[in-house]
């Protein structure tokens, strides 16, 4: 594989690993915050009621449909957790294939190849991980 080929897989790759990437961290906080959702929906609802602009019926149904939500909200990250993690391990994939590429091209000198050789051992230890051991996750704080 050519050079520059190799280094367009390894870019194509990162970038659709950070876009999904990013839109699990985003389905996970949408999941983690909907407790406080349903508890400021319920505050809501209950000044609502207490103000006497709904009625009973109403906040009993307004408090259903905030519970209901709040449940779609965690049970997202399911469906798009998991829909997302195939985007990732796919992103991984292409800088495994494109760093192997970078590897094996003889025009770059043997110290860079190691050097991509040792970056796509790296990036198919993570895919190994993440594939093998779901409840792995890496946080930056």
């Amino acid at each position: 594989m050519d050079r520059k080929k190799a280094t367009k897989l390894v870019i194509q790759g990162l970038v659709i690993a950070i876009v999904f990437g990013t839109a699990l961290i985003a389905s996970r906080s949408i999941a983690a915050n909907a407790n406080a959702y349903l508890n400021m929906a319920n505050q809501q609802n209950s000044m609502n009621y207490w103000s006497g602009s709904i009625s009973y019926n109403d906040y009993i149904e307004q408090q259903q449909q905030n519970q209901y939500t709040s449940y779609i909200m965690v049970y997202q990250y399911t469906i798009v957790g998991n829909i997302v993690r195939i985007g990732v391990e796919l992103g991984l994939v292409l800088m495994v294939i494109g760093f192997f590429g970078l590897a094996m091209n003889d025009t770059v000198d043997d110290r860079s190849r190691r050097i991509m050789l040792a970056f796509a051992c790296l990036v198919l230890f993570v895919i190994m991980f993440t594939t093998f051991f779901t409840a792995i996750s890496i946080s930056i704080s």
